[in-house]
């Protein structure tokens, strides 16, 4: 007997004689870490997805400084009948800008009814409010109304679409960023503004979003995932476990030892660090799922042994015995492929990663210490397989006596999956994180590409040395890159200097037609522009189209319906049209929300292909290590990396793309489709030195493991298809990806493992 035998052996000869001792500690353990979940909080604010040194949210934030803040709430406005031009209509944008003053944090609320309309009359130029005390109007003033909003081109998809059925009330924010709710409470503020309206005005639909809405949706969606996602995960592997052990004492255990494990997770968390990203609502179900597989090996064996007549005590410790290892290298395996994470550029799956590799070092150490000691206290005895033990020896003979057919098979499967992997677009829309089940969601859709587009190309846009804000030539350039963008696909509406500029010129020249081009000199444009500035109203500044000092102007782009893909490619294209058709202005790239998370979901794929191949190679070291062999180490490797190869081709096929949260999935699973690989090829080694050639081998591991794997697979895929009827999208193609990787992974280990060893070691001989 080796040192590590004999080390192995006294250290299970401990734990089934110190039961109490391990149960006390445990507990004082659990109490300990369950104390740091008070201090746990949820941030919902976007920018935990991204590094603070992500060069893309650098670009952004400096672009905010120079304009205006992102952080926005909206009340949107919609004729149920007819369209908004009528007095009750006007009358209610009306009241709702006023309310939209008073909301926390507001500095800048844009409307139908406050926007700033110049017009000439009789050599005299004015600028008014375009809807002044609307109650009062009579049906031709409406018209007038009317008349001159739906000819406004700065109004137009900005605020109101074409038809004049709906409109928006824009509330610019500074929200403080050291309160973690803050944009819920805004949301919440509006929300009661809606809600008193909706009352007033029945004949209007009133909605609200903006990307406080957006945030506040997040923070629902997770809670609302936690509430019911966790117990349907429970229930899941509570019945799983019982229809494959057949113990409900056992099953029982299990339930007190995973959730011991979640309590220690989130607990160590609360207390070093206790703000979690979104990402982490969904931790708990992936944990659930994971720490039930070392349990069931361990408890699979144990009635085994039970049923054979050993006491209870000596089958824990045969139990141990025989799984000490496998359990200890799948759970290295699988941290491994979490901490892989580690390379993901974005900051909330570092953090998933991270706390599922600590949870799964806690459930590893419970199932070797807790886990026995519960056996030893509870009154259980043998149960009855729900799956007969001749069903894996009848599949044995047929997986060796169709050895050739099957790797043939699987394959030509593997083949015919793995060539639709470039299908996959990498494409990322925040929009599409959650399903239409939240109002905030519903309005989206309703008005991308009918009010706007929900995506946003910003552009800052500096003149050439020696040039100004007002030379024509900026201008000029600047209206030509403006119609440019107007005829490419998807594009809604723009904003720039150069149209405001162009419709100053044409009511300095008594609201001639011909007068509708950007002014013919450098003064007259600032002069322009002065009379337009001092014309507007406190709160209505300048800020959100130029710069403080004058040095730059805002060019604002919205595209309709557009991943991540399509918005850095459009911002491409308009590079190339400015560098061949603009030398009087500069331009970096296109920023904005949309932009920046189009960047992070690119990079993201790049950085976790490494963290994948650092995994793969990090599991092959292991796995060839333990298993003493460079040979078996090879052979892993296939059943290793098969299942999600397959599970992406198998989605490029179906769904053809890959976001930010997708991409994580490949170095997620890798460590746990390792567990299944270990454990067979463990018990088929063990026989193999004991001197059983191969097709005895694979018999006896499908007798000792069988059942195992296959009630862990289950409950696996069970426990991560649960994901798939959250309301959060992300959270429900991760738990989709997740679990047909794992089946496919069970297929591969059952009909291709078996066959691959009875041709590739037949002729070896153990000693």
């Amino acid at each position: 007997m080796s040192n590590k035998d004999i080390s192995i052996d006294r250290f299970i000869d401990w734990v089934v004689d110190h039961p109490k001792s391990i149960l006390t500690v445990t507990i004082l353990i659990v109490l300990t870490f369950a104390i740091g979940l008070k201090n746990l909080s949820i941030s919902n604010d976007f920018r935990v997805y991204l590094s603070k040194d992500n060069p893309q949210l650098l670009a952004f934030e400096s672009f905010e400084s120079n304009y205006v803040k992102s952080d926005s709430a909206t009340l949107v406005v919609t004729a149920k009948n007819g369209d908004l031009f009528n007095p009750k209509g006007l009358r209610l944008i009306e009241q709702l800008t006023e309310q939209a003053w008073l909301v926390d944090s507001a500095y800048r609320v844009s409307s139908l009814t406050n926007y700033q309309y110049s017009q000439s009359k009789q050599d005299e130029i004015t600028t008014d409010y375009l809807v002044e005390d609307a109650s009062q109007l009579s049906s031709q003033q409406v018209n007038a109304i009317r008349k001159i909003a739906l000819s406004e081109k700065r109004l137009v998809r900005s605020l109101i679409t074409k038809d004049g059925k709906l409109t928006v009330i824009a509330i610019n924010l500074r929200l403080d960023r050291k309160k973690a709710n803050a944009s819920i409470a805004i949301t919440e503020q509006i929300e009661t503004i809606r809600d008193k309206y909706r009352l007033l005005y029945p004949e209007f639909q009133i909605d609200n979003g903006g990307s406080t809405a957006f945030n506040a949706t997040l923070a629902r969606a997770i809670a609302q995932d936690l509430s019911t996602l966790m117990p349907l995960s429970y229930l899941i592997i509570f019945v799983g476990l019982f229809l494959f052990l057949r113990s409900l004492l056992g099953t029982g255990a299990i339930f007190i030892l995973i959730s011991a494990c979640l309590i220690c997770t989130f607990g160590f968390f609360g207390w070093v660090a206790p703000v979690l990203t979104p990402i982490a609502g969904f931790a708990p179900s992936i944990l659930l799922s994971i720490m039930v597989a070392d349990s069931v090996h361990v408890l699979v064996t144990y009635f085994h042994q039970i049923n054979l007549g050993e006491s209870k005590k000596l089958a824990i410790a045969t139990s141990l015995k025989l799984n000490f290892m496998p359990i200890l290298v799948t759970s290295i395996t699988t941290v491994i492929g979490f901490l892989s994470l580690n390379f993901s550029t974005s900051p909330p799956y570092r953090d998933l990663g991270n706390m599922v590799a600590f949870g799964v070092l806690i459930a590893l150490l419970f199932s070797l210490f807790f886990l026995p000691t519960l056996m030893l206290m509870m009154p259980i005895k043998g149960t009855r397989r729900a799956v007969n033990q001749h069903l894996f020896e009848r599949f044995s003979n047929f997986v060796i006596g169709k050895k050739f057919q099957l790797i043939l098979l699987v394959s030509l499967a593997v083949i015919g999956l793995t060539v639709f992997i470039p299908n996959n677009k990498i494409s990322d829309n925040w929009s599409n994180y959650f399903d239409d089940s939240f109002p905030m969601i519903k309005l989206v859709n309703r008005i991308d590409g009918y009010l706007t587009g929900v995506n946003t190309l910003e552009y800052s846009l500096t003149p050439t040395i020696g040039q100004s804000i007002f030379d024509p030539e900026y201008l000029s350039q600047m209206d030509q890159f403006e119609q440019w963008y107007l005829v490419q696909e998807k594009i809604m509406n723009v904003k720039s200097l150069s149209r405001l500029m162009k419709d100053l010129n044409q009511v300095m020249h008594n609201d001639d037609p011909v007068w509708y081009r950007v002014p013919e000199s450098n003064e007259l444009a600032a002069q322009y522009l002065l009379f337009h500035e001092f014309g507007l109203p406190e709160g209505m500044g300048l800020n959100n189209l130029v710069t403080i000092h004058k040095t730059a102007s805002r060019f604002s782009v919205s595209m309709t319906n557009a991943g991540s893909d399509e918005l850095l490619a459009m911002d491409n294209k308009a590079q190339a049209w400015l560098k061949q058709n603009a030398p009087a202005i500069n331009a970096d790239p296109a920023t904005g929300l949309g932009v920046v998370f189009a960047h992070i979901a690119q990079r993201n794929i790049t950085s976790l292909l490494m963290g994948t191949l650092f995994a793969l190679v990090g599991i092959s070291i292991v796995l060839m290590l333990v298993l003493k062999s460079f040979k078996y180490g090879l052979i892993s490797l296939i059943p290793n990396i098969i299942p999600a190869a397959m599970a992406y081709g198998l989605w490029g096929l179906t769904f053809g793309y890959v976001d930010i949260s997708l991409s994580i999935v490949a170095c997620s699973t890798l460590g746990i489709v390792v567990d299944d690989t270990v454990h067979f090829l463990h018990k088929y080694i063990r026989a193999r030195k004991s001197g059983k050639d191969a097709v005895e081998s694979v018999r006896e591991s499908f007798s000792r493991v069988g059942i195992a794997l296959l009630t862990t697979s289950v409950v696996l895929a069970s426990g991560f298809m649960i994901l798939s009827v959250s309301h959060m999208n992300t959270s429900a193609t991760i738990g989709i990806l997740m679990a047909v990787t794992l089946i496919f992974a069970l297929i591969v280990d059952f009909l291709l493992l078996p066959p691959l060893l009875l041709y590739l070691d037949k002729d070896k001989v153990y000693r």
